[in-house]
C-alpha cells in the first residue's frame, strides 16, 4: 500500500474567517526535471509505502514526515478518504492502491535551511492559493497522482473549514494535551515520576492514564462529539412526566414512571428529531394515517432531514409499503437520493423488502439504473446484500421484471447537460403532455408552467418543437426515415436524435419576465447561455464583455483572486466566457478581453459578494433584452438576388419579436425584422421563403432556402399574433 502524505501547516489564526485557500500551507517536494518534461519544475507529495494501513500506520505516518522534514514532529495522522465513483474507472484502479494522510503541523513550525540544503528533494512549504493556481494553468509539472489527491485535499479541507471543524484538526497531539492538563487522570505530577518514566506507578493509575488517552485519541477521528451537558455540570433539572400509574398501596400518591430530563426555560434545548421532522417519524413507524393527515396539512414529501433523508427513504428502510405508496401518490419522487445518492429502491433491495419494491418499480419516473455512492444499481445490492435470502431473491426478480417491459424509460436531456430518465406511461402512445407534466413533478414546478417549458427532438442539424400531442416513439421511429430527409439536406446516419426540455419558443417574453421560481430560472439560465456561447445572440462588444463578467462571478463566487485573474489569460478558458464568433471576428486578444472583464467587475461587482442565483438572473434579464433572445432557429441559406452562386448558409431565428438571419459561419447578424414591417411568402416548389420589407424607404426582398421554410413560416404567422398585442422594441446590435 502506497501512503500519500499532505503535511499542513496553516498561515494564521483560523478562528472565525471564511474559507480561503491562502489561509494554508502544503509541503511538496521537487525532483529533476525528465528529458520529456522541458524546462517544466516538478513537485509531488511526499509517498512512502507500507504493509497495511488497516492498523493505523500513525507512528509510522509521524516519522516518516519527521523524516522527510528534518525536525517536525506532526500533531496527528488524519487518513482523509475519497470518493472513488467520482473517478473514471481506468483511473480509479490505478488509485486504488493509495491512501491519503494529513498530517498537521503548528504555524510555528518551520524547516531547517540547512536540512532543505542537504536534502535531495528540495522540501519546501507552499502557499494552497499559489498550487491551486499553478494547478489549472499547468505553469508547473505534477505527476497525476499528485494532481488527484490535491484537488481532493482542497475539497476536504474546505468543507472542514465550513463546518467549523479545521480548529480540531490544529489541536496539540493527545499525549501533550494529556500532559499538560491537570484535572486528567492521566496527568502524573513530576514529584510522582519523571516525564515518560510511569512504568514505576501503581497499576490502577497507569491502566486509567491508557484508558483516558485511548479515549482522546478515538475522539480525533471524530467530527463530532456531542457531551451530555448535564453530566457533572450542576444545572437545574426537573422530571418531566410521560406516564402516571397509582400504588393504591399509597393513596393520592402517584408513582412517576418513565420520565425524561428537562432543562428549565432559562435553557433552552434544539426541538427532538421527532418535533423537527413529524413526517418523517411517522413514515419511520408505518402510521398511515398520520402521514396522510401531515400531508394534508402541508408537509413536503420530499422534505429532507439533517441527514438528507427524506420520508420516503425512512419508510422503504423500516418496510412500510403503504406509507411508501402514499408519499408517491403525494409526488415524491422514487428516484430521491440521500447523502449516500441512494434511493428507496436502493434501500429496499438492502433490506429486502418486495413490497416496497414492487411499489417504487410501478412509479411512473423510476430510473432502476441509477447508482450510489459505491456505483452500484439498486439489482446489484440485492443480489450481493449481507445475510441474503429468500426475499433479497425476490426483490432482484422484481426489478429483473420491471427491466424487461418495452419502452420502460426515456431520456431526457436538459441545456445544463444533465438528463432524467423517466417512464412511458402509456407505452408507445405516451405524449409529450405525458412527459412534460412528469419533468414539472421532477422540478417541483406549478402547473402554471406547463406552458413554460416544453419536449423538444434535437439532432445536429434538426431542433424541432414538438406539439402536446404528439406521442415521443413515433416521432423517434420516423425521424431517420423521414423528419431528417424531408427537413435537411444532411445524412441521415450522422443525425442521432435526442430529446430535450426547453423553452417554449411559443411564449413572450413579457411572460418569461413574471416567471419567479428558482429552478424555473436556473432552467432559463442554462438554455440563454447556451445560445449566447454558440455565437447565436449577437450583441455589442459592451454587452458581451458584461455577460462575460457575469459568468466570472458565477464561476468563481466570492472575491476575484490572483488564480482566478489568472482563468482569464487562458483563451481556452476565455471561451468560457466569451463566444468563440466574437473573439474570432474582434481579432483582440485574451489579455484585452481580460483587461476589459476585470476593469467592468471592479466597477459594478467587486465587494457586493451577490449570491449566485443573482447573477445568473442579471445574466438572464440582460439576455432579455436582446433581438433574438427566446427565438427557435432553423438553419438554411440566404439567396443573393445578383449571384446566384454566392449563398449564404444561415441560421433563421424566428420568435416573438421577427425573424432574424444570421451568418452561420461568422454569427454576424445579417438582417433582422419586426412583423409590422415585413410580409413574406413560401414558395413550396423552391423550398423558399421570400421576405418582403414592405415599410417604406426601404422596399429589399431577402429570400431564404430552406428545407424548413414550411414549419418557420406557420411559427411566424402563430407569433405575429402575439406580437400584435405585446410589441417589444427592437435593440440595436
Amino acid at each position: 500500500m502506497e501512503v500519500v502524505l499532505v503535511v499542513l501547516r496553516p498561515k494564521a489564526n483560523l478562528a472565525g474567517q471564511e474559507y480561503r485557500h491562502r489561509l494554508y500551507e502544503v509541503l511538496l517536494l521537487d525532483s529533476k526535471t525528465s528529458p520529456t518534461e522541458s524546462a517544466r519544475p516538478r513537485k509531488y507529495l511526499p509517498m512512502f509505502s507500507t504493509e497495511s494501513v488497516e492498523d493505523e500506520p500513525r507512528e509510522q505516518v509521524l516519522n516518516q514526515v519527521l523524516s522527510i522534514t528534518g525536525g517536525i514532529k506532526g500533531e496527528r495522522a488524519l487518513q482523509v478518504t475519497w470518493n472513488r465513483s467520482s473517478v473514471p474507472p481506468s483511473h480509479r484502479e490505478s488509485l486504488s492502491r493509495f491512501s491519503l494522510f494529513c498530517v498537521p503541523v503548528s504555524s510555528q513550525d518551520k524547516l531547517n535551511r540547512r536540512f532543505v540544503e542537504q536534502a535531495h528533494n528540495s522540501p519546501a512549504f507552499w502557499s494552497l492559493d499559489s498550487v491551486m493556481e499553478v494547478l489549472n494553468n499547468n505553469t508547473v509539472h505534477f505527476p497525476s497522482t499528485t494532481r488527484t489527491f490535491l484537488l481532493h485535499l482542497e475539497s476536504w479541507l474546505r468543507d472542514k473549514h465550513n463546518k467549523g471543524l479545521i480548529e480540531s484538526v490544529f489541536w496539540p497531539r493527545a499525549e501533550y494535551r494529556i500532559h499538560l492538563t491537570v484535572h486528567n487522570p492521566v496527568f502524573i505530577p513530576s514529584r510522582m515520576a519523571p516525564e515518560g518514566k510511569t512504568g514505576s506507578m501503581p497499576p490502577e493509575i497507569q491502566l486509567t492514564a491508557n484508558e483516558a488517552q485511548a479515549k482522546m485519541l478515538s475522539i480525533e477521528k471524530c467530527d463530532f462529539v456531542v457531551m451530555n451537558p448535564l453530566f457533572g455540570s450542576g444545572l437545574p433539572y426537573s422530571p418531566k412526566v410521560n406516564k402516571v400509574v397509582v400504588n393504591h398501596s399509597w393513596p393520592n400518591q402517584p408513582m412517576h414512571m418513565h420520565s425524561d430530563i428537562s432543562l428549565p426555560p432559562t435553557n433552552p434545548v434544539e426541538p427532538r428529531w421527532r418535533d423537527k421532522y413529524p413526517l418523517h417519524a411517522s413514515a419511520a413507524e408505518g402510521d398511515v394515517h398520520h402521514v396522510q393527515s401531515l400531508l394534508s396539512h402541508g408537509h413536503h414529501h420530499s422534505k429532507k432531514d439533517s441527514i438528507a433523508w427524506a420520508p420516503i427513504h425512512y419508510a422503504a428502510w423500516y418496510g412500510s409499503a403503504d406509507v411508501v405508496e402514499i408519499l408517491l401518490d403525494a409526488g415524491c419522487s422514487p428516484n430521491v437520493t440521500n447523502s449516500e445518492l441512494l434511493t428507496p429502491l436502493h434501500i429496499a433491495a438492502k433490506k429486502g423488502f418486495p413490497e416496497v419494491a414492487e411499489h417504487l418499480v410501478q412509479a411512473e419516473a423510476i430510473d432502476l439504473n441509477l447508482r450510489d455512492k459505491d456505483g452500484k444499481r439498486a439489482i446489484d445490492i440485492c443480489t450481493s446484500a449481507p445475510g441474503r435470502n429468500f426475499k433479497h431473491q425476490q426483490v432482484a426478480n422484481i426489478i429483473q421484471g420491471a427491466q424487461v417491459r418495452p419502452n420502460l424509460t426515456i431520456e431526457v436531456q436538459l441545456m445544463d447537460k444533465s438528463s432524467r430518465h423517466l417512464r412511458l406511461v402509456s407505452g408507445m402512445q405516451t405524449t409529450v403532455q405525458d412527459i412534460n407534466q412528469q419533468m414539472l413533478n421532477e422540478f417541483r414546478l406549478p402547473m402554471k408552467y406547463c406552458d413554460i417549458f416544453t419536449i423538444w427532438i434535437c439532432s445536429k442539424s434538426l431542433e424541432l418543437q414538438l406539439k402536446a400531442d404528439h406521442k415521443l416513439m413515433e416521432e423517434l421511429n420516423k425521424w431517420y426515415s423521414r423528419t431528417v430527409e424531408m427537413l435537411t439536406e444532411a445524412d441521415p446516419r450522422g443525425e442521432e436524435p435526442v430529446f430535450k426540455w426547453r423553452r417554449n419558443a411559443k411564449v413572450s417574453v413579457d411572460t418569461e419576465r413574471q416567471i419567479t421560481h428558482p429552478k424555473a430560472l436556473e432552467l432559463l439560465f442554462h438554455e440563454a447561455y447556451h445560445n449566447y456561447i454558440s455565437g447565436l445572440y449577437p450583441c455589442k462588444d459592451q454587452d458581451v464583455i458584461l455577460f462575460a463578467t457575469l459568468l466570472f462571478c458565477i464561476r468563481f463566487p466570492g472575491n476575484a483572486s490572483t488564480m482566478n485573474k489568472s482563468f482569464l489569460t487562458n483563451v481556452t478558458h476565455l471561451k468560457e466566457l466569451i463566444p468563440a464568433s466574437v473573439m474570432r471576428n474582434s481579432n483582440k486578444g485574451a489579455a484585452h478581453w481580460a483587461g476589459k472583464i476585470m476593469k467592468e467587475y471592479s466597477n459594478n461587482i467587486h465587494g457586493k459578494e451577490l449570491p449566485t442565483q443573482v447573477l445568473k438572473r442579471r445574466f438572464l434579464n440582460h439576455c432579455q433584452t436582446l433581438t433574438l433572445y427566446g427565438s427557435a432557429f432553423f438553419t438554411g441559406s440566404v439567396l443573393s438576388l445578383k449571384d446566384k452562386t454566392a449563398n449564404i448558409p444561415c441560421h433563421v431565428g424566428v420568435n416573438d419579436v421577427g425573424v432574424h438571419i444570421i451568418n452561420s459561419q461568422t454569427k454576424q447578424m445579417l438582417h433582422s425584422y419586426k412583423y409590422a414591417e415585413v410580409k413574406w411568402e413560401m414558395l413550396m416548389e423552391k423550398s423558399t421563403l421570400e421576405i418582403q420589407v414592405v415599410r417604406p424607404p426601404k422596399r429589399t426582398v431577402t429570400r431564404i432556402r430552406t428545407r424548413q421554410a414550411g414549419i418557420i413560416d406557420h411559427l411566424m404567422r402563430q407569433l405575429q399574433q402575439l406580437n400584435a398585442s405585446n410589441e417589444r422594441s427592437l435593440y440595436v446590435v
